[in-house]
């Protein structure tokens, strides 16, 4: 009786839970932000379709915010106060870029930079071009080439200080050469670089022409005489310049490469993987005659 008293309420206990409501499924979420001070432009159009090809999973919210210096305050409290689960950020280096992504971090958001680090700040990532780098080898490869006279370096670019980082190698490189001088000649405006290039090329010290930007490059190539002329460009149709003679070195970054390793940091960083700094310099392409 003891046995079959057992069975009895086992049976009543299976039968309950079966009947008993299944709770919904709820998927966990993933709100990732980027927010980057600048106009919406290819080279960032690149980036963030970098991002998505690494994010587009069950679950993850992407939002992008371009902003300008004067949204900076809404741009910091939106960082600050949204339930980020990983935050992109690039602006330039100042105070206030320093300050926000410490806030972002006290807040729980890690963050990753991309495209223009900052030093010294509890980021737990970066991602970018390494703009020195590609500067200095550049610079060698004048000091190389030309006996001696003045390179111009006419330089406009969407990260901030990427043409400052370029222009610092840039400069070391070309002490290579003790007879080779440099100029940079730095566009807010890339619709004027065919007329600051028409100007450089009248005047007999000029050996050389580099173009940094793809924008700079895209103005300029057109009335930049075919000598010694160098380009830093995202875009796959500066192959073309290089394969026609137009150009003699081409220095190709890869801002959908930027992404990808950036959403790589970002989606490690919000499922809790990955807590040490990584700073991650994309490769950029080299073609030098």
């Amino acid at each position: 009786m003891r046995r079959l008293g057992a069975l009895v309420v086992l049976c009543a206990t299976l039968a309950a839970c079966q009947d008993a409501p299944t709770p919904p499924s709820e998927s966990f979420q993933f709100p990732l932000a980027v927010f980057i001070q600048g106009k919406p432009n290819d080279f960032w159009d690149a980036v963030l379709n970098g991002m998505r090809t690494r994010l587009d999973l069950p679950g993850v919210q992407l939002e992008t915010v371009f902003f300008t210096a004067a949204e900076r305050e809404e741009t910091a409290r939106r960082m600050v106060e949204g339930d980020w689960r990983t935050v992109a950020f690039c602006a330039p280096n100042d105070a206030w870029a320093r300050q926000t992504v410490e806030q972002a971090v006290q807040a729980g958001a890690p963050v990753v930079l991309v495209g223009a680090d900052l030093p010294n700040t509890t980021r737990l990532g970066y991602v970018g071009t390494y703009y020195y780098d590609a500067g200095r080898r550049a610079g060698a490869w004048y000091a190389q080439r030309v006996p001696a006279g003045e390179i111009a370096v006419v330089a406009g670019h969407p990260v901030p200080r990427a043409v400052s980082e370029f222009w610092e190698g840039f400069r070391h490189g070309l002490l290579f050469n003790r007879r080779l001088r440099a100029r940079l000649v730095p566009l807010n405006d890339s619709r004027n670089a065919p007329s600051v290039i028409r100007k450089l090329d009248s005047e007999r010290a000029i050996q050389g022409i580099f173009l940094m930007g793809a924008e700079v490059a895209q103005q300029g190539i057109g009335v930049a005489r075919r000598r010694n002329i160098g380009v830093l460009s995202w875009r796959e149709s500066a192959k073309d310049w290089y394969l026609a003679r137009q150009i003699d070195l081409l220095i190709l970054e890869r801002p959908d490469e930027i992404g990808v390793r950036a959403a790589n940091l970002m989606r490690n960083l919000s499922q809790g993987r990955g807590g040490d700094l990584q700073i991650v310099y994309v490769p950029y392409e080299w073609r030098a005659r």
